[in-house]
């Protein structure tokens, strides 16, 4: 999610720049998501030593001064060509996860994939210091990068589940159903749509986990079924898992994996955005349940909650879909707000921090200032292809070698056009633009602190956010991690 595409969606939405919830938070910053492959291209031009976590220098991962000190909104000629080497969303959530910097495709793992590279998740470290819950909820994959970033571990992301393609290892949702076993666990990746022959080429869950799941004496399993209400489903087994003394799994999903993507409406005046079904919950009713479950420990919780479908439609550069992904961000934020606000508990902005970021941008999105579009307002968009779901340019983070050492590059093809330009696309791949950060509750002041000590101005890292996490649940800081450069 790039700065471009909040404002974007806020101008849809709300007819300003700023109407978002998060975009009201107190504290305010940018974010360098760079990764290990980005660096080392980066050091290699400038005949510098590559990466290393004891001494390197930030400005090789992120230069201010050619790339910019903050994200560009409208279109302007003097801004940079965005598209190029970026992060991937494996390596940028290990590092807001560890707070360690990685390879592209690694899944809180140590760059080099070292055999002993297993990094702690903050997720993992807080549960097993305070007792406190934790949870992952998305409506991608509940084992795709982001979500198993916090609670799993492995050299590839790819490693969905063990026997996928022959893997041999521990797969990521093997790990994180019998081994890291979080309290909360909503996602896609459900088989009904995606694989319902379980083939082992492909999918996002064994069968085999899949039965274990609707047996489990962990996990009460909620999943998607024909004509269902997935929200009152997801809702109420959260109640009936905490009953029961369970944890809760909430298994959704479509074709390929994801949850069907919302759609905003062309009605200049009175934005509209519909659902594709009911079948998944939204993600203020995922983010409802788990918090209700969540929220009866009285030791506390970790809760992680990614729109990954903002991410596959700026990939697609689909930008109505992205409208409607956004504002189901943006109604999970205001329900996350409201349950803090409630009065009657323990639990107010005193004792709790909300962030809304990003992992990394993608699809270079500028807006023309010369065309600005109103509340409601779409411009015309024409696909390019005829068939694009069996484009071989369709889906998210293309382009990643299964070993994790692919590099984003700028060279796929749009899926959309759009013949007025009131928008415009500068790549379909990741980019290495600065992404916004939005912190709420008195936990600010840890995150603040961090801007210009690696990069001039606003700009703070993305291991960073998890120093200020660390600091702020009262852990201990992992150590210096950077020589600062010039």
């Amino acid at each position: 999610m790039s700065a471009q595409t909040e404002v974007a969606a806020s101008r849809y939405l709300y007819g300003t720049d700023d109407g978002l919830a998060w975009q009201k938070f107190p504290g305010k910053a940018y974010v360098a998501t760079w990764d290990v492959n980005v660096y080392n291209a980066n050091a290699r031009k400038a005949r510098r030593p590559p990466y290393s976590r004891s001494s390197f220098t930030p400005l090789l991962g992120y230069d201010v001064k050619v790339e910019g000190p903050r994200p560009h909104t409208d279109q302007d000629a003097t801004a940079p060509f965005l598209p190029g080497l970026a992060t991937d969303s494996a390596s940028a959530a290990t590092a807001l996860a560890t707070g360690f910097k990685t390879d592209s495709g690694n899944i809180s793992w140590l760059s080099g994939d070292p055999p002993d590279g297993e990094l702690v998740t903050i997720a993992e470290e807080y549960r097993a210091k305070t007792g406190a819950g934790i949870g992952v909820i998305s409506t991608v994959p509940f084992d795709h990068a982001t979500p198993a970033a916090f609670v799993s571990h492995n050299t590839s992301r790819n490693s969905y589940y063990t026997g996928r393609r022959g893997y041999k290892g521990l797969g990521i949702a093997d790990e994180i159903i019998l081994r890291v076993k979080p309290d909360v666990v909503i996602g896609g990746g459900h088989p009904l749509l995606d694989n319902p022959d379980f083939n082992p080429k492909t999918g996002y869950i064994s069968e085999a986990l899949y039965l274990g799941l609707k047996t489990s004496p962990d996990y009460l399993l909620v999943e998607r079924t024909a004509g269902g209400n997935g929200g009152r489903a997801v809702i109420e087994g959260a109640a009936a898992a905490f009953r029961a003394g369970k944890k809760l799994f909430g298994l959704f999903g479509g074709k390929g994996g994801n949850f069907e993507v919302p759609l905003a409406e062309d009605s200049p005046g009175s934005p509209l955005v519909k659902p594709a079904t009911e079948e998944n919950p939204s993600l203020a009713e995922a983010t409802l349940a788990a918090l209700d479950y969540l929220g009866r420990n009285p030791d506390g919780f970790f809760l992680v909650v990614e729109q990954g479908d903002i991410d596959w439609t700026n990939h697609d550069n689909d930008f109505r879909g992205m409208i409607g992904c956004v504002d189901d961000l943006d109604e999970a934020v205001r329900a996350a707000t409201a349950f803090v606000d409630c009065p009657g508990d323990a639990l107010d902005w005193t004792n709790t921090v909300l962030l809304v970021t990003a992992d990394h941008a993608t699809g270079g999105l500028f807006l023309d200032r010369g065309k600005r579009l109103g509340p409601g307002d779409l411009p015309r968009q024409d696909p390019r292809i005829a068939d694009p779901e069996n484009s071989p340019v369709a889906g998210s983070d293309r382009g990643i070698a299964s070993n994790g050492t692919g590099l984003k590059t700028p060279v796929y093809s749009s899926l959309n056009m759009f013949p007025d330009e009131e928008v415009v696309y500068g790549t379909a791949g990741h980019t290495n633009e600065l992404v916004d950060l939005a912190v709420a509750g008195a936990a600010v002041r840890y995150f603040m602190k961090y801007r210009g000590t690696w990069y001039p101005g606003l700009v703070l890292d993305n291991t960073q956010i998890n120093a200020a996490l660390r600091e702020a649940l009262g852990l201990s800081a992992l150590g210096r991690r950077a020589a600062r450069g010039s």
